[in-house]
């Protein structure tokens, strides 16, 4: 489920409602909370028929080390497609997430650092600041 691409081929993204992500902590903690997020699902990459989708999630992260400079910093000019800039820390998380269009729906069990690799902090991305 995708909500598109975006004229300046931005893709894969969408804008959350106010309040849905919050960080706290000094930026140790984070957490995702949306409800009925409303998408088209183009089956393919950049495909021609959309089908109307929604998503559900409700994620938490904490910091667990330090965090670690990954990218090219000042290298590069900030609006090079290299320009990759993120100050990272392995996290744990919790969460849920679910989905539902026309025919299908999915939920996943509970979701835990446990079985998926977490890591969070902030970043810039070269191309798409």
């Amino acid at each position: 489920m995708n909500p598109g691409v975006l004229l300046n081929g931005l893709f894969w993204t969408t804008e959350l409602p106010a309040g849905a992500f919050r960080v706290s902590g000094g930026g140790t903690r984070a957490a995702l909370d949306v409800s009925s997020v409303a998408l088209a699902n183009t089956l393919v990459f950049a495909g021609d028929r959309a089908i109307a989708s929604s998503v559900d999630v409700s994620v938490e992260w904490k910091a667990t080390g330090p965090r670690e400079l990954r990218g090219f910093g000042t290298d590069v000019p900030p609006d090079d497609q290299g320009a990759f800039l993120g100050l990272f820390a392995e996290a744990s998380c919790s969460g849920t997430v679910s989905g539902r269009q026309t025919g299908f729906s999915f939920e996943t069990g509970p979701l835990t650092s446990d079985t998926f690799f977490a890591q969070m902090g902030p970043e810039r991305n070269g191309v798409f600041l």
